[in-house]
């Protein structure tokens, strides 16, 4: 059996189209490859490993990342090769390019060069993948340049996310500090106009209910009316006393300054007792912890107890308080109603906004709050924060 003639053509076009094919999926794995390891990687590194894959791609001895911020500071943020003659691509960078271009520049210490953009998400420009050989090279064909241009866009998403992340975690760090110098202010402005209260005005009403106590002792006997008016008076007055103590308490209670955070959760609770709610205290610590710690704490135990007073109907209500490995652990369950943690927040639901200020207060301490609830199953409320028990106690 004869075999069929040699055809050179053919041969020719099969070895071309298996060369084609090596190249592009030789620009696949540039792509897969380098995405993938993104992922994984630091910016820092980031910027090296597409560097050095690049440079490999197009089989160039030198490569720079050239970046520049908002106020046109360029920064060479990656580099492959001889510094020395990396230097002098420094003055290659052109920040209006929006496409690659190759250069041939003769007699330089690196005859070829290729610029490739890093565009952000509003298509300008932030940075230049630049790569040179120290031999003159032929200029890439377009698919290799646009393999490369989709390598620079790879590389330039990921910057850009961590650009924003970056900014974002500083806005939120603003932001912590804006809320928590806020709430200390709210602190102060409340234990100042609480001690103004109780030097001043509680002190008048307390002599003023004195006084009218006295004169009721040594008036003599009044007709019903005028006896009637008199223990009103006396009722108003003893019931002014009894308002203005809780309206102090309220702002900055004074046994939280004296004798710590337990005695003052425990008299706080007392407003449960007097709703005819049954307190019981699974563990008790007395040990006294930082100020900001004492007052975030009670703070939350006082938001609790008002929104079981408020919304939940219980009938019992569990307290515990505890310091164990450094943290601070405040635990307020109760058996009430309970509510669907799932629902929106509505700004005018006034338990789902004490609960995002609680969450504050935790997380402004590097603590959390977790609460558990359900309809008809009560809430669990826990915070934990760091106690800091070697730093200064309150």
């Amino acid at each position: 059996m004869q075999n069929p003639p040699h055809d050179p053509g053919s041969a020719l076009a099969i070895r071309t189209h298996y060369r084609q094919s090596e190249s592009r999926a030789a620009r696949l794995r540039l792509l897969v490859d380098t995405g993938q390891e993104l992922t994984r990687l630091a910016p820092h590194a980031m910027r090296e490993r597409v560097l050095a894959r690049a440079c490999a791609f197009l089989a160039m001895d030198h490569g720079l990342l050239l970046e520049w911020d908002a106020d046109g500071r360029v920064n060479a943020s990656a580099r492959h090769g001889s510094r020395d003659r990396l230097d002098s691509l420094d003055a290659v960078v052109d920040r209006s390019m929006r496409t690659p271009f190759w250069q041939d520049r003769p007699g330089e210490a690196l005859p070829s060069v290729l610029r490739v953009p890093l565009r952000g998400g509003d298509g300008d420009a932030f940075g230049v993948l630049v790569l040179a050989n120290s031999v003159g090279l032929r200029a890439p064909d377009n698919e290799d340049t646009e393999s490369l241009q989709l390598l620079a866009t790879l590389l330039a998403a990921h910057l850009e996310n961590d650009r924003l992340l970056t900014t974002l975690k500083c806005r939120d760090r603003t932001l912590s500090d804006l809320v928590n110098r806020l709430l200390r202010a709210q602190e102060d402005e409340r234990k100042r106009v609480a001690y103004d209260l109780h030097d001043g005005l509680a002190q008048t009403l307390a002599g003023l209910h004195q006084r009218l106590q006295g004169f009721a002792g040594r008036c003599p006997t009044l007709p019903d009316t005028l006896d009637a008016d008199l223990q009103a008076i006396l009722s108003l007055a003893q019931h002014c006393v009894g308002e203005g103590r809780q309206l102090i308490a309220g702002l900055r209670p004074t046994v939280l300054d004296d004798f710590g955070l337990l005695k003052a959760v425990d008299k706080e609770a007392d407003r449960l007792r007097d709703a005819g709610i049954g307190v019981h205290w699974i563990a008790r610590c007395d040990a006294r912890l930082p100020s900001q710690v004492e007052i975030a704490l009670f703070r939350i135990a006082q938001e609790a107890i008002n929104n079981i007073l408020k919304h939940a109907q219980a009938s019992r209500v569990q307290l515990t308080l505890d310091v164990h490995e450094d943290h601070a652990s405040l635990r307020v369950d109760d058996n009430g109603r309970g509510f669907a943690l799932e629902q929106k927040l509505d700004n005018a639901d006034a338990r789902h906004l004490g609960l995002a200020t609680m969450r504050e207060r935790a997380s402004l301490l590097g603590g959390s709050l977790t609460c558990v609830s359900a309809l008809n199953c009560g809430t669990q409320l826990h915070a934990r924060v760091p106690a800091h028990l070697n730093g200064t106690p309150q």
